[in-house]
């Protein structure tokens, strides 16, 4: 068991007490750090001892993104202890509620409003680009081999995947070209704050990767417009400045493609495939993949 105290003793912070939050899907384990009864200071992040080097990475990025203005925390504290063999980060706590809960319960022109907050947030996240250059087309193409190959092990297929690879196939040379960035690699509204119906942080920086800036939008299909179409819309909007290049939808739907196959073994692993593959039904019915037009979802958004 981790003692709470000690951390927030150690490291001289003002909390009187603590409460575990058990939202989200994230591996570390979270705790609210109370300055008063009713006023989280600190949000208190652990994780196994073996991660450290890569949550000291996201705590120096996270002040990189900060430094850029992106509506994030500002890291406060990053520390381990080898006696309790973890690692931990102290980040302030951003008030509000996140986007999942928060934008059904608002109005179409608002939910499109925090989306263009949310696209013109993640243009200034990819604003780092890495310290060390490497062949990101390279690594991406062995990634989606290998997802191939896991999913002939498990005998996993599903709707129309030989159209879908037969499109990988055709389009995948155009990423030979593609710019790298940060990837916060799991850019939805899950891991946004609204509060006052304003975008009031970005948060769940830990999937983080590198890459083609434009692979974070394939989200848009898999988790975002099942909470609003009108988000998923101002989110590309915004990022574009309401000015979309002609290429985008032909990458974005690429992007949308090589995705697939992983999304089927995390179904199978995770015990909800037959959630997954109807949702992949359903994307690949919507989505363009013959012209390169934008999707269903995006034309279907009167606003």
């Amino acid at each position: 068991m981790v003692n709470i105290r000690e951390i927030i003793t150690s490291n001289h912070l003002h909390a009187e007490s603590y409460k575990e939050l058990k939202a989200g899907y994230s591996s570390a384990k979270k705790y609210k750090l109370y300055s008063s009864e009713n006023n989280p200071a600190y949000l208190l992040k652990i994780y196994d001892f073996e991660k450290r080097d890569r949550i000291k990475h996201e705590f120096e990025l996270l002040n990189h993104h900060y430094q850029n203005k992106v509506l994030c925390q500002k890291a406060k504290l990053f520390g381990y202890s080898e006696k309790e063999w973890i690692c931990y980060l102290i980040l302030p706590y951003i008030k509000g509620i996140s986007g999942d809960i928060a934008l059904p319960e608002l109005g179409e022109h608002s939910q499109y409003k925090i989306g263009l907050q949310a696209g013109r947030e993640l243009r200034k996240i990819h604003l780092l680009t890495p310290d060390i250059t490497f062949n990101w087309y390279q690594k991406r193409f062995q990634k989606y081999q290998d997802k191939l190959q896991i999913c002939k092990k498990f005998g996993l297929a599903f709707y129309k995947q030989k159209f879908i690879e037969g499109y990988i196939n055709e389009n995948i040379d155009m990423l030979k070209n593609s710019p790298v960035s940060f990837q916060h690699d799991d850019f939805h509204p899950q891991n946004i704050i609204i509060k006052n119906e304003k975008l009031n942080g970005i948060i769940d920086f830990d999937s983080f990767d590198w890459g083609d800036p434009w692979e974070e939008f394939f989200k848009l299909p898999k988790y975002t417009i099942q909470t609003s179409i009108y988000f998923a819309k101002g989110q590309v909007m915004g990022y574009f400045d309401n000015k979309i290049p002609d290429i985008f939808w032909r990458k974005y739907n690429l992007f949308v493609a090589l995705n697939q196959h992983a999304n089927q073994i995390s179904g199978y692993l995770r015990g909800n495939l037959k959630d997954v593959q109807e949702r992949t039904r359903y994307i690949i019915e919507t989505h363009d993949f013959n012209n390169n037009n934008p999707p269903e979802w995006f034309v279907r958004c009167s606003i």
